[in-house]
């Protein structure tokens, strides 16, 4: 399972107490959109030759235009997530590609990952080990609960998903991380890491990405 925890690994990038309060910071609480699969955009990823399709309420961004917009709204606080980016690109081999919702406050981190093949049974050992390393990484004083964990393949594409919610007790700080990793039939690998202050349903999008 060694092929595992270099997924795990990547995951726990994205874990921690500081992550959680400063996306909350930097939200205003938006309502929770309605996501319609026919309002969405097609995104290149030009590098690896495959477009995915998310809510047209995402763009392309560079880190620093990322860091340009968090300064804007607020200047007081430093954002991890400039950090999880850096570390996204320049510590994983293959690429990496950001989008942003600026309406909604939420990002699409994605990056091309060597290729690893998974089965039906790999799924539980895989959310078990990220149960762990977020609740281990997030401290003592945040709630962590998995909303949902599924496997599910065509013949194209095999996907696992699993989401989680992370607040405080008194739920006055809240995230959830929506995770998903998707391995194609032309032999590539891609990790999709959303970032949200609302559950949302990506899945519909997800499954028109064009390989």
């Amino acid at each position: 399972m060694s092929r595992l925890l270099f997924f795990v690994l990547i995951v726990l990038l994205v874990s921690c107490k500081e992550v959680v309060q400063t996306a909350t910071s930097l939200s205003k609480a938006p309502e929770q959109p309605e996501l319609v699969a026919d309002q969405g955009n097609y995104f290149s990823l030009d590098k690896d030759a495959v477009s995915i399709y998310l809510p047209n309420t995402f763009e392309k961004y560079s880190i620093s235009q990322y860091e340009y917009e968090a300064k804007q709204l607020n200047d007081s606080i430093t954002d991890p997530f400039v950090a999880l980016f850096t570390n996204l690109r320049d510590n994983l081999k293959g690429n990496f590609y950001l989008l942003y919702d600026k309406e909604n406050y939420s990002f699409c981190a994605v990056n091309s990952i060597p290729y690893f093949d998974f089965k039906r049974q790999d799924a539980k050992y895989m959310l078990a080990m990220i149960r762990k390393n977020q609740q281990d990484a997030s401290g003592p004083d945040l709630f962590f609960e998995k909303q949902t964990a599924k496997y599910s393949a065509t013949d194209d594409v095999k996907i696992f998903k699993a989401v989680f919610k992370l607040s405080n007790f008194e739920e006055t700080l809240m995230n959830y991380r929506h995770i998903y990793l998707i391995s194609t039939r032309n032999k590539q690998t891609f990790q999709f890491i959303f970032n949200t202050p609302f559950e949302a349903d990506f899945d519909p999008f997800i499954r028109r990405m064009k390989i």
